[in-house]
C-alpha cells in the first residue's frame, strides 16, 4: 500500500559545589590574612603545618597539569581521560549513520487512484530505499504498487527517474533502476548473525521529512506478521526482525543497519499504535538478497 504524503513535523540533578580532595576548601583559603585571625600566640601549632601541605599539593597538581598540557602541545598520548571523551561511541555511531544515509534514497511515486466518485485522479506517495549496486535501488513492493511514475532522491538532494525491475509482494521487496551515479552502495551485513539486544538503526524519510534515524535493540527473530497488501488484501510476512527502533510511514524500504553500518534488514512495516508502542519490523536480508538477485535479473 502506498503511504501518502499529507498536503505540503534525565532527571533534575542538583549540583552542589565541593573541594578536590586534598584542596583547601576555597571559602577557608579565603579566610587566611583576614583581619579578625586570632594573634599568633592564640594561633594552634599544628596550623603552619596544614598550609605547607596544603601549598605541596597545589604545587603537585599544576605541576600534573604543566605535565598534561606539555604533551598535549608535544604530540604524546595525552591522559585516560581525554582519550575516552574524544573516542566516545556516540561520535562513532554518527559517523557510521552519516556514511550509510548516502545510500539511502526518498522513493516517490505517482499513481492512478479511484475517486470517491468514481473518477480517476493522481495520487502522490512515498517511501525509502537502498542502494545496493550501480544503479540498483531496493525498496518495498508496497510502496511501488500501482505506481505509473517512480523516481528517488538522494541524500544530497539529487534526483532521478527510475524504472520498475520487478516486485515480490510475497516478500514486500521491490527492486528499481536508477543512475545513482558515484554514490556507495550499502555494505551488506548478515541477519543470521543478529542477537536479542543487539543494536540497529532504521534509515529513512518517515512522514515527508528529511533524512532520518532511530535507533533501538534488535527485540525479536523470525517472526510472522500479516500486513496489508494490494488492494487491502493481507500479505504473511515469515522470517522478519522484530525492533524498537521507531519505523514510521515513510520509512518503508529504508535500511536496518548494525552499529558497524551494514545492512541487515529491509524495514517494512510498525505495529499500529493503537494496538502497541515501539513495535517495527524489517525483512531479514539473508532472505531478501536472494530475492533481491532474481528481480534484478
Amino acid at each position: 500500500m502506498v503511504e501518502f504524503l499529507p498536503p505540503a513535523p534525565g532527571p533534575r540533578t542538583e549540583a552542589t559545589a565541593t573541594s578536590a580532595p586534598g584542596t583547601p576548601d576555597a571559602a577557608r583559603a579565603s579566610d587566611v590574612g583576614r583581619a579578625d585571625v586570632p594573634p599568633a600566640h592564640r594561633r594552634r601549632p599544628w596550623v603552619p603545618a596544614l598550609l605547607a601541605v596544603a601549598l605541596t599539593a597545589s604545587a603537585v597538581e599544576g605541576a600534573v597539569i604543566a605535565k598534561v598540557l606539555t604533551d598535549q602541545a608535544s604530540g604524546a598520548d595525552p591522559s585516560p581521560i581525554a582519550s575516552v571523551a574524544s573516542t566516545g561511541d556516540g561520535a562513532d555511531l554518527s559517523s557510521v549513520i552519516a556514511q550509510a544515509m548516502r545510500s539511502v534514497v526518498s522513493v516517490r511515486v505517482t499513481s492512478t487512484q479511484i475517486g470517491p466518485f468514481g473518477q480517476p485522479i493522481q495520487a502522490q506517495g512515498q517511501g525509502s530505499g537502498v542502494i545496493l549496486g550501480s544503479d540498483l535501488v531496493v525498496t518495498n513492493a508496497h510502496v511501488v504498487d500501482g505506481a505509473s511514475e517512480v523516481s528517488v532522491t538522494f541524500s544530497d538532494g539529487a534526483s532521478a527517474s527510475a524504472t520498475l525491475l520487478g516486485t515480490d509482494s510475497t516478500h514486500d521487496i521491490a527492486v528499481l533502476s536508477a543512475s545513482t551515479g558515484e554514490r556507495p552502495a550499502m555494505p551488506i551485513g548478515s541477519s543470521a548473525s543478529l542477537a536479542l539486544g543487539q543494536e540497529v538503526v532504521a534509515l529513512g524519510y518517515p512522514l515527508g521529512l528529511g533524512a532520518t534515524a532511530t535507533a533501538g535493540i534488535v527485540s525479536g527473530l523470525d517472526r510472522t506478521i500479516d500486513v496489508s497488501g494490494a488492494n487491502g488484501a493481507s500479505e504473511h510476512l515469515e522470517g522478519v526482525l522484530q525492533t524498537d527502533a521507531a519505523i514510521n510511514p515513510g520509512n518503508s524500504g529504508g535500511p536496518l543497519i548494525d552499529t558497524a553500518g551494514r545492512l541487515v534488514g529491509i524495514n517494512t512495516a510498525g505495529a499500529s499504535a493503537a494496538a502497541a508502542e515501539n513495535i517495527g519490523f524489517a525483512i531479514a536480508i539473508d532472505g531478501a538478497l536472494p530475492i533481491v538477485e532474481g528481480l534484478a535479473g
